[in-house]
């Protein structure tokens, strides 16, 4: 369901803000966002974060009344995997080594950088750049288009890779 939701938020977007004001566009956006959010949490299921993520924004679009702030949600959703996924890194985790916890110690001592994690690490920040890259220097139309599916291609091209240099590795 959460696939369908991106798959369609874009032009959803793009056509609430064309056809509606600020108000309605938004509270479209939150409605949809809270729906999405009580079936994830009555399946139980850890994927409410995402529709979460809209929920705030819209609020925000709410509060502020400036409709830039629904283009923001992928963005920001974005934004935190490319985070997850660099934190994954040791480098980066170099940072929170500060931490004087133990259970957090043992877990930085394990080896926790996979061979290909480079290549999922580059591909999320690429995506965050083009989300930007389209966010701001794009039409609406196209900043939609990349939202729906064009991440997914920058994804593909990842795991393609992935999948070349595993098999190349086994050859």
């Amino acid at each position: 369901m959460l696939v369908l939701f991106s798959i369609i938020y874009g032009p959803l977007v793009v056509y609430l803000t064309d056809s509606f004001d600020d108000t309605i566009s938004a509270a479209s956006i939150l409605a949809i966002s809270s729906v999405l959010i009580a079936i994830h949490a009555l399946k139980k299921s850890p994927a409410w974060i995402i529709p979460f993520v809209y929920f705030f924004i819209s609020l925000g679009t709410l509060f502020f009344g400036e409709t830039i702030w629904l283009q923001f949600g992928p963005l920001a959703i974005s934004l935190g995997t490319a985070l997850l996924f660099s934190m994954r890194d040791k480098t980066a985790v170099m940072v929170r080594n500060s931490v004087k916890n133990r259970r957090f110690q043992e877990y930085m001592s394990k080896e926790r950088i996979k061979p290909m994690a480079p290549i999922w690490i580059s591909a999320a920040w690429i995506n965050v750049t083009l989300h930007v890259g389209f966010l701001l220097f794009s039409s609406k139309w196209l900043w939609a288009f990349y939202v729906s599916v064009g991440w997914y291609a920058v994804f593909a091209c990842a795991a393609a890779i992935h999948i070349y240099l595993q098999r190349k590795k086994y050859e």
